[in-house]
């Protein structure tokens, strides 16, 4: 796998309209909280964010 491969199998899909969300921001790990990244549904404005250490959902 390519890093650009690797780059879009890490953006979700939105839950609310099916399109493929993008990188909004990320936090980065601080003490014993895991690294946060969000994403941005361009459709609908839709927004997530989930840790970094989350295990990526199939679809």
């Amino acid at each position: 796998m390519t890093p650009s491969d690797d780059s879009h199998a890490r953006h979700p899909h939105c839950v609310v309209c099916g399109a493929r969300m993008q990188f909004a921001r990320s936090l980065p790990r601080l003490g014993a909280n895991p690294a946060l990244v969000s994403y941005e549904c361009k459709r609908c404005g839709h927004v997530t964010t989930r840790s970094e250490d989350e295990p990526q959902q199939r679809e």
